[in-house]
Order: C-alpha cells, then structure tokens, then sequence
C-alpha cells in the first residue's frame, strides 16, 4: 500500500504584490512605483511544500513512526509567511502552524494522526477564502479484486481523493474517495493475519468502512478533519496489529 497523491496545480485569481515602505512614507500616488510583483511561481512552489511535507506526515503516522512525524511538521509549524501573503490567508496560516506543531509534539498516532488532518483542513479553508483553484491529475481508482492486496490498493486511493478534496476544497473528489471506501470490507477469512489479532484487525477494517460511509456528502472542513484523522489512526492501528512493512 502507498499514498496515491496526485499532481498538484495551484491557479490564484489576482496576482500578489509586495508594497516596499520607505521612511515614514504612506501610501499615495507614487506607491505604485514602490511596488513589486510577488511571483506566482514561487507562491506555488511554497503550497506543493507544504503538500508533500504534509503528505511525509500522513506516510508516518501510518507506518506508526512518531519520530519521522517530527522533522516534516517541524518543518511545517515553523516555515514562515512571506509579508507578501494577502491578509486572508493570516489565520488560516496560523491555524495550519498551530496543528502542525501539535503533530510534532504528538505522544501518540492518534494524536498526529488528528493533528495531519486539521493542517489538510486548513490548507482547503484557504484555499477557498482566496478564491484559489486547486486542481489534481487524477488516475482512475485501481480494479476491484479479490483478496487483500488489492482491496488495501483501493483504500489508498481512496485516502489521496479525500485528502485531496479537503485541501482543494472538493466535494467531487472527497466524496469519490469516500465511497471506495464505503464498499464492503474483507470477511476474516481474507485478512491475512494470525488468529491471535484477528478479531481486532476485522473490527478496524469494518469501521474503515463504515467512515468511508459516513464521510459521503460532508462538506464542512471540520467534520472531514475529523473523519480523516479517525481513518489515518485506525490505518495506523491495523497495521501495528498486522505488522506491514511502511508503505
């Protein structure tokens, strides 16, 4: 199993600018001249950052390695702002360091696994607020099959499309994501584990399941974040109980 993120493109509607202040100068007529065009480039250069660091954290919390969460969300909670940004994305940038440095602190998989999923929360908020469009190249889901390997296959895709619809915000690719994930989980005979984690592995396949059910038509930002959390850290329970090898 590995995270099936796809190709990010960021489009912005207005083009940033970076006002210089001179002395106690203020704004007026000849401002224009003090001003410098912020480069979109490098603007996009700074989300897909963020998207692959962020994307670091969730491939850690599910190998159930706290100590490869901390360089990423370190990275993430103390990466500065450029002045240039506009005014709407302050909070939200706030609010993404502010969960990113909880992942770093994180005692626990659940915890960061919580923590992951409100900085993708974040990065959506933004996103809209500043009319951003964000779009990814989007394969088809892998074919059903029987047996784990395959099922486990359409899980992580799943897990990019509503990865993906939260921080594009999505409601297509959130809700694509979520019903693969809603389809039927294995029946014990197909889980290929000991007898002695069966019971437990059977019950967090079910409940992956059933989030994947829940999660279709959510649009609120929050209740994903909470619904993604949950799956991050019951992928990270299964496979502690498992013991897969890191994706």
């Amino acid at each position: 199993m590995s995270l099936r993120l796809s190709p990010m493109l960021i489009a912005l509607p207005v083009v940033l600018t970076l006002f210089a202040a001179c002395g106690d100068r203020t704004p007026d007529a000849d401002s224009n001249s003090a001003r410098t065009e912020y480069p979109r480039e490098v603007l996009q250069a700074h989300m897909k950052d963020h998207f692959y660091k962020a994307t670091e954290i969730q491939a850690a919390v599910i190998n159930g390695d706290l100590e490869a969460v901390r360089e990423p969300a370190t990275w993430m909670a103390e990466h500065a702002n450029s002045a240039a940004m506009p005014k709407e994305w302050a909070q939200h940038a706030q609010a993404m360091h502010e969960a990113a440095l909880h992942a770093a602190q994180a005692t626990s998989l659940t915890d960061a696994a919580r923590a992951a999923a409100q900085m993708g929360a974040e990065c959506g908020s933004c996103h809209r607020a500043l009319g951003a469009e964000v779009t990814f190249t989007v394969e088809e889901p892998p074919p059903e099959g029987a047996g784990a390997v395959a099922h486990m296959d359409r899980h992580a895709w799943a897990s990019g499309r509503m990865w993906e619809g939260m921080i594009a915000p999505s409601d297509v690719l959130w809700d694509e994501g979520a019903e693969v994930l809603s389809e039927a989980p294995l029946a014990p005979a197909e889980l290929p584990v000991d007898l002695d984690v069966l019971a437990d592995v059977s019950e967090m396949e079910a409940s992956i399941h059933s989030m994947g059910a829940g999660a279709v038509g959510l649009t609120g930002q929050k209740e994903r974040a909470g619904v993604y959390g949950r799956f991050l850290g019951t992928c990270a329970s299964c496979h502690e109980k498992t013991g897969r090898g890191k994706i």
